[in-house]
């Protein structure tokens, strides 16, 4: 991604969360990306969207994956009375929940340089990613914590980006968080739709990086 791509996505991301988002709170969330790296950030080490500048796109695509699934899915189910729920679909906390939900991940991926060896026996670095959780509270948790310091968020947008993971997380830490996340779907279709946009985008809206590519120097 090429800097002025980033300053786009940064642009739209800005824009997108003032057209949505009218809770009191928003632009002291806004005042605190601007003294962090989500901007610039890559969203994981080495799979969607590593590289600089994922974070950002990655919230977007899931705010406009989340939409698509709440106008075409979730609320043709509701009007039809085929779905469990009766609430349709509220704009204003997909939005929050979409462009929102990885804000675990600020500050937390870290760039570095790994060596390796080219066709030629010529030792190189390339750029790489490296985790260092200055806050180990949880990926979801977190991300309820740090917007909830700003913005108070509603029960059921609490509850969906601490399970936006979904079974992802929830097989190596037992059965009593299985049965509490599929407590939350039961109770708030937004559980659902923010699980389903975040796992969409990541799988069919992203790219890997090869940072391999990315040469920092040749000795």
């Amino acid at each position: 991604m090429t800097p002025e791509q980033i300053q786009t996505n940064k642009e739209t991301f800005i824009a997108t969360c003032r057209e949505h988002i009218k809770r009191e709170g928003l632009e002291n969330v806004l005042k605190y990306l601007e003294k962090g790296d989500f901007y610039t950030a890559p969203t994981s080490t080495k799979f969607h969207l590593n590289e600089p500048g994922g974070l950002c796109l990655h919230s977007l695509n899931v705010f406009h994956t989340a939409l698509t699934l709440a106008e075409h899915v979730w609320k043709p189910a509701v009007q039809s009375g085929v779905s469990p729920f009766n609430e349709l679909p509220n704009t204003e906390s997909i939005a929050i929940c979409a462009l929102f939900h990885d804000f675990c991940k600020i500050g937390f991926y870290h760039e570095g340089e790994r060596f390796r060896k080219d066709e030629n026996g010529r030792w190189y670095t390339h750029l790489c990613y490296n985790v260092k959780d200055s806050f180990p509270f949880g990926h979801g948790e977190k991300s309820c914590f740090l917007v909830e310091r700003f913005m108070r968020l509603t029960p059921d947008e609490l509850l969906a980006i601490r399970w936006h993971m979904g079974m992802f997380e929830t097989g190596e830490q037992g059965s009593a968080t299985r049965f509490a996340f599929y407590n939350a779907l039961e109770m708030y279709p937004l559980v659902a739709i923010l699980h389903s946009a975040d796992f969409l985008s990541s799988n069919l809206l992203e790219k890997t990086t090869n940072l391999e590519e990315l040469v920092v120097s040749r000795k």
